[in-house]
């Protein structure tokens, strides 16, 4: 609907994780990256790379999924996460808002 809620969808991503699953009676299997990746609306697969190129460029995996989500990179392209990541990590550097 184009409405800015003025929400950080981090913090509260942060707070299901780190409030709201300890209080569940059973063991959840959604967690940061998944919902994530739910969001961006890219593949499973794509959480592991993510997270090696967050590591290695010092960045957020949530940025690098959100980031693959907008250029709309499918399964076999994951080449393109070092790609986003070290663009991303220049960007940072720079100043550049994404």
């Amino acid at each position: 609907m184009g409405i800015d809620l003025r929400i950080d969808i981090y913090k509260m991503i942060d707070v299901a994780e780190d409030i709201v699953k300890p209080l569940m009676p059973r063991s959840q299997e959604i967690g940061r990256g998944s919902l994530v990746m739910g969001y961006a609306g890219v593949y499973s697969s794509f959480l592991l790379h993510a997270e090696r190129a967050s590591e290695r460029f010092c960045l957020d995996s949530r940025n690098i999924l959100l980031e693959l989500g907008k250029r709309k990179v499918v399964g076999g392209q994951e080449d393109m996460f070092l790609d986003v990541a070290a663009e991303m990590a220049k960007d940072k550097k720079e100043g550049v808002q994404s």
